[in-house]
């Protein structure tokens, strides 16, 4: 399948003639949290595209050097897909565009996809936002079936597979809520009320995290009153 270029001497159409066409940047975020195989991005996270069009979108992208296909451990005639140092590359921007793109969610979307691992990338996003941290701590995420948290170290933050050894706040929820949470369309207290929320961890803790992600402890009730408060 052929794909039109810009035929611009310019590094963003240069950029935009690999990794510009629909679903091609979503693939990169979806092997930005590891190795898939083609059935689980056709079936499980790229619902909607066609077959035809992945196996074309995986194949130009592993032509140029952006993702490579490796042998799956333990299935001698299995097949995934990872990220090369060249795709790994595109990480910021990614996360750049989650980070833009978290105020430009529609409550239309609510009821579309979603997966753990995006709550992942959404972290990951939100981190970028707030200030630096200043205490030495980690934050353990569970998210649906996935388990990362936000390791605070010499004033940077980072997000990381797994549990940390000694979390200072544990934060579970399902997916929907997660991101619905950061993308301020759900307070904080509503989804603790309704139980789709649970926090453990001394307060100080839950008041550097939520800074760190430019959150605040509302309700969408309460968010909404002030801002017509704000408006009279």
């Amino acid at each position: 399948m052929g794909t039109k270029r810009y035929a611009q001497m310019c590094a963003v159409a240069a950029a935009l003639d690999l990794v510009g066409e629909r679903w091609t940047l979503l693939i990169i975020r979806d092997l930005m949290t590891g190795p898939k195989r083609y059935n689980q991005l056709l079936e499980e996270t790229l619902v909607g595209i066609g077959p035809n069009l992945l196996a074309a979108r995986l194949q130009m992208l592993t032509e140029h050097g952006v993702i490579q296909r490796e042998s799956v451990s333990g299935d001698g005639r299995g097949v995934q897909y990872r990220l090369t140092a060249s795709g790994e590359a595109l990480r910021p921007v990614i996360i750049g565009l989650a980070s833009w793109g978290l105020s430009h969610i529609s409550s239309y979307e609510q009821d579309g996809l979603v997966r753990s691992e995006w709550g992942r990338l959404a972290l990951e996003a939100m981190i970028t936002v707030g200030p630096p941290p200043d205490v030495d701590e980690s934050y353990e995420f569970r998210i649906g079936d996935e388990v990362f948290h936000v390791l605070c170290e010499n004033r940077t933050a980072r997000v990381v597979d797994g549990s940390p050894d000694d979390p200072t706040l544990v934060v579970t929820a399902d997916p929907e809520t997660f991101i619905r949470i950061g993308t301020e369309q759900l307070g904080i207290l509503d989804a603790m009320l309704s139980g789709n929320l649970t926090v453990s961890g001394d307060s100080t803790s839950l008041s550097r995290c939520l800074r760190l992600l430019d959150l605040e402890l509302t309700s969408t009730t309460q968010a909404a009153a002030e801002a017509h408060a704000d408006v009279s």
